[in-house]
């Protein structure tokens, strides 16, 4: 292959990189700061598309379309699924500062540091910390999706199957928690029925 396309592809990869991590942070950015909810959610479908362009980059194939068959097809319509069900009409419109902020901030604040040293002084890439999957032996077993595949029914059981069923349990107790809600309203609307039926009753015999 000719060194100007080398050149070339390596360009187009780092201008490729940091669009999409600068489109990631910004939008989780944004995530975290509207008020509205759906917006919210429509701000972390973004940062979940750009995550998976950053796996496309990585050559993990497998793992950006699994970031967006299962996060953005799947946990998102859940969370706006369930942001439909509650009512927001009745939230207070001026902002809550919540009582743990001093402590998130100076946390946060360690965390950018944190990252900004490792991004500065990120050591040679070298057989030592590749792993027991290096793009060698990820080759070898034939991609990306053979080896996750390998990893997680092998090494990786147990949490794989706990997780499905922490998943499982939120399922059903969010269902549990939505029927309570149903049940709760219409009580309340049974409630008020019966208040009002006495007085048109009377009204009536008034007149």
């Amino acid at each position: 292959m000719p060194i100007g396309s080398n050149v070339a592809e390596n360009i187009l990869t780092t201008v490729a990189f940091w669009y999409l991590a600068f489109a990631s942070v910004a939008a989780a950015v944004a995530m975290i700061s509207l008020r509205n909810p759906v917006h919210s959610a429509i701000s972390l479908v973004i940062v979940i598309f750009h995550v998976a362009g950053l796996f496309v980059i990585l050559g993990s194939g497998f793992l950006a379309v699994a970031q967006i068959a299962i996060y953005a097809g799947a946990i998102v319509v859940l969370f706006l699924f369930t942001l439909m069900m509650l009512d927001m009409r009745h939230l207070p419109n001026s902002r809550v500062t919540h009582r743990q902020m001093w402590l998130g901030i100076p946390v946060a604040i360690l965390l950018a540091i944190e990252t900004i040293v490792i991004a500065l002084s990120t050591p040679a890439i070298d057989e030592s910390i590749k792993g027991f999957y290096p793009p060698s032996t990820v080759s070898e077993l034939g991609g990306s999706t053979e080896a996750l595949a390998k990893m997680l029914f092998t090494s990786y059981t147990l949490p794989f199957l706990m997780t499905s069923i922490m998943l499982t349990a939120a399922t059903i107790g969010a269902i549990v928690l939505a029927r309570r809600i149903e049940t709760s309203e219409a009580t309340t609307d049974n409630e008020s029925t019966s208040t009002t039926e006495p007085t048109s009753t009377l009204e009536r015999s008034a007149q």
